[in-house]
């Protein structure tokens, strides 16, 4: 900070990008790290006197986990004049813009307007292809029937299991601390043929980014068992757990119909279960 002037303001940008814009000299300077998801709630900035250069910077900030700071520089050997309160929009800020030669001579923030609405998108996970799925086996049920009789016995079979069903899509913290993300995307599922497991995915629902539901298996089935025979049943049911890459875009829309676009990628984390499944086994009664 210079007497009369803001002489050099330097900015680290999360794309890694990095610049500086003035001249420093002298010893006072003062800095703010922002953390991960954390936003501005208000903004104010003067000019010098004269109405040259930049005065003052001054904003407040919030982090996603409720924390509120503050960061205030000015210029040393003068007041400072008439405050300028800027609308900040959502908080997030997406770059700065001014002019600058020895001193900065104005200085102004771009932000993202108040979000109506953000979705993941165009979900893809790439290496599904070549996933093999460890499925955790589990006996639900077992039962033994057996006909004595010289006529085909008809036995029913009827079971209920609760199972809990979740997915969640990790993000960044950069855009998405302080408002909620849809997901608009289809799921990985485990499916059974011939004995072998093998995984797809269900088509487009929408869900929240972590999403978890309880849902109940059910089985209603008939078994013959012929005369003179026992037959053993099994009734089970597959698990498994999901950790994939995953790519998509983010659509944020904000409340002045505006929208930002963006890629993303994270990882996906999930359980499913497959349907329930009868076996049977046939031997002679004893």
């Amino acid at each position: 900070m210079g007497e009369w002037q803001i002489k050099a303001v330097r900015a680290w940008l999360s794309d890694g990008r990095e610049e500086t814009f003035g001249k420093p000299s002298g010893q006072q300077q003062q800095e703010f790290v922002f953390s991960p998801g954390e936003w501005f709630t208000s903004l104010s900035l003067w000019g010098n006197d004269e109405g040259t250069r930049l005065g003052a910077i001054k904003f407040k900030t919030m982090d996603s986990q409720g924390n509120a700071r503050e960061f205030f520089a000015k210029m040393t050997g003068r007041a400072l004049p008439a405050e300028c309160q800027i609308d900040v929009g959502s908080g997030y800020c997406l770059g700065i813009e001014g002019r600058s030669g020895l001193d900065i001579d104005c200085l102004g923030f771009k932000f993202l307007n108040a979000v109506q609405s953000a979705v993941l998108t165009n979900v893809n996970y790439p290496t599904i292809n070549q996933l093999i799925p460890k499925v955790a086996v589990e006996e639900i049920k077992s039962m033994t029937f057996r006909n004595i009789s010289t006529a085909v016995q008809q036995e029913k079979i009827e079971m209920s299991k609760k199972v809990t069903v979740t997915s969640s899509w990790s993000l960044l913290l950069n855009l998405t601390a302080a408002f909620g993300v849809d997901v608009q995307a289809g799921i990985p599922e485990i499916g059974e043929v011939q004995n072998n497991f093998s995984v797809s995915i269900t088509p487009e629902s929408s869900f929240n980014r972590e999403h978890t539901k309880e849902k109940n298996q059910t089985l209603s089935s008939t078994i013959d068992v012929p005369s003179n025979k026992k037959v053993d049943v099994s009734i089970t049911i597959g698990r498994a757990s999901f950790d994939l890459p995953y790519t998509g875009m983010v659509k944020i829309t904000c409340t002045n119909g505006s929208e930002l676009q963006y890629e993303t990628k994270g990882q996906y984390k999930g359980v499913a279960y497959t349907d329930v499944k009868v076996k049977t086994n046939e031997s002679d009664v004893v």
